[in-house]
């Protein structure tokens, strides 16, 4: 008999995950909800909202059909050449707004 042991983190990440699953309109891929792919006006009107207003925003990125996408939380900036920054604790990132599904007020 083996003894299991399992973190009151680990328990809560599962049945949140199933919670997910059972009752959520929107499609799961790997314990992780799909948003729907946002029209290209509104995507472009949240990232200038975001950057004018230093909103955190959490961004999910368009990715294959069976693979959960990726998603990635930060405050979004410009810099001097007009690209896309996401600045987080420790890490920062050029993000390509072609490559976004969604993008949400965190």
């Amino acid at each position: 008999m083996q003894n299991l042991k399992i973190t009151r983190a680990a328990l809560s990440d599962r049945v949140a995950t199933a919670y997910k699953e059972l009752f959520s309109s929107r499609p799961v891929v790997q314990g992780q909800v799909i948003e729907s792919q946002m029209p290209d006006e509104q995507l472009h009107y949240f990232i200038r909202q975001s950057l004018d207003r230093h909103y955190f925003v959490r961004l999910q990125f368009k990715s294959a059909p069976d693979v959960a996408p990726a998603t990635a939380s930060g405050y979004l900036s410009e810099d001097a050449a007009g690209h896309l920054v996401l600045k987080q604790d420790r890490l920062t990132t050029i993000v390509a707004p072609r490559l976004l599904r969604s993008i949400q007020r965190y």
